[in-house]
This record gives C-alpha cells, sequence and structure tokens, in this order.
C-alpha cells in the first residue's frame, strides 16, 4: 500500500476516531517530554480494600487491572492497540463491503470490537509497569525527605512541577511544588523538605537555601 492509501486508511472512518485520539496523546506526551505536564496528572492511584467492591469507573478500572499504573499510560497503550487493531480490518475487510451503509455498520463494529480486544490486551502490557511502580513505592515517600531532586519541568510552583530522585535503582519521578518566585527550571538540583500525602507532592527548595539552614 502506498502513503495515499495509507492515509486515506487512516483518516477515514472508522479508523480515522483511534487517529484523532492518537494524535491529541502524541501531542500530550511531546508536552510531558518537555516537562511541561505532569505523565501522572490523571493518576488512579487509590488505596483499595480488597474485602470491598469499588463501584464507578475506579472499580471498573481495579477491575481490568488498570490501578497502579498512571491512566496517561494506560490510555496510549489502549487507544493504540485499538487503533492497530482498527486499521488491519479497515484496510484489509471494508474495500470488501459493497455499500457505504454496510461499511457504516461494519465500521462501527470494527471500532468497538477493536477496543474490547485491546481491554485484556493493555491490561497484560500494563502490569510489569505496575510492578516497577510497587518497587519504586517500597520506601515511605517521607524517607525522601531531605534527598536531592532534579527538576524535569520546565517550572516549579505551588500547583506544579516534576522532578527525578535518584535511589539507587531506577529512580523516581515525582511530583514537586515550592513557593514562588524561584528560580527553578529543568536541570535544577534542588532538595526535598516535605511530603504532602494529601496530593502526593515533595515540597522543595533550591540546594542553597538547603545549606543555609543547615548551618
Amino acid at each position: 500500500m502506498d502513503i495515499s492509501g495509507l492515509w486515506a486508511v487512516l483518516s477515514s472512518y472508522p479508523t480515522s476516531v483511534y487517529t484523532v485520539i492518537l494524535g491529541v496523546l502524541l501531542v500530550f506526551w511531546l508536552f510531558a517530554v518537555l516537562g511541561a505536564i505532569d505523565i501522572d496528572f490523571l493518576s488512579l492511584d487509590v488505596d483499595i480494600d480488597p474485602d470491598v467492591d469499588i463501584p464507578g469507573f475506579v472499580g471498573l478500572m481495579h477491575t481490568l487491572g488498570f490501578i497502579g499504573v498512571p491512566f496517561t499510560i494506560v490510555l496510549s497503550v489502549l487507544v493504540f492497540l485499538a487503533w492497530v487493531f482498527t486499521y488491519i480490518v479497515a484496510a484489509n475487510v471494508l474495500p470488501l463491503i459493497p455499500t457505504t451503509l454496510l461499511k457504516v455498520l461494519v465500521g462501527t463494529g470494527v471500532l468497538i470490537g477493536s477496543f474490547l480486544l485491546a481491554v485484556p490486551i493493555t491490561s497484560k502490557v500494563v502490569a510489569p509497569l505496575k510492578k516497577l511502580a510497587v518497587l519504586n513505592q517500597a520506601k515511605s515517600n517521607k524517607d525522601y525527605v531531605g534527598y536531592a531532586c532534579k527538576v524535569t519541568s520546565l517550572e516549579v510552583d505551588e500547583s506544579f512541577g516534576q522532578g527525578f530522585i535518584e535511589t539507587g535503582g531506577a529512580g523516581l519521578n515525582v511530583r514537586i511544588r515550592a513557593q514562588v518566585p524561584n528560580d527553578m527550571t529543568k536541570g535544577i538540583v534542588v532538595r526535598i523538605i516535605d511530603y504532602n500525602e494529601e496530593d502526593n507532592t515533595y515540597s522543595v527548595i533550591s540546594e542553597e537555601e538547603f545549606k543555609k539552614n543547615l548551618k
């Protein structure tokens, strides 16, 4: 299939639905790499009692095995897989459908079916990431108070900021907060002075201020 044929499939129903969503997610990940957005700003990390039935969306995510991994990662994998499945069917089966109405009906079925097929596979794909998250959180969050933290976002203020803590292993990506005004920007090393359990964030100050407080 040439480029024009490829684009025709990607931009036509039903593949176009997932193409648009995937495009939005790619923009999100671009901003995340630049440090402008928290990767886990849609986090589903919640404490769940295994003996209690959790209703609603969170309960569904727990049943599917999606709790414990940033929802943005789950959504990205889920949409990508559904997009691939939809493309395969759209490129090989839909051209054989004789009428436009039937193509729309079959395409809608493919759209839904691809999503349902992607759900269990996504659960398997993100399972190892959940184990890594558990290992990273094995140490108490408060134990990182006093640690050096490298800023990975473009700025840090009282409501936004990302940082990376060297833990001797894979490291830990965390959400950090600081009073403004400050000179904190990407690449700067700061110090953690407190942990807030309510929103799972770390308060940080500059290395210079931290050293002054030690005197």
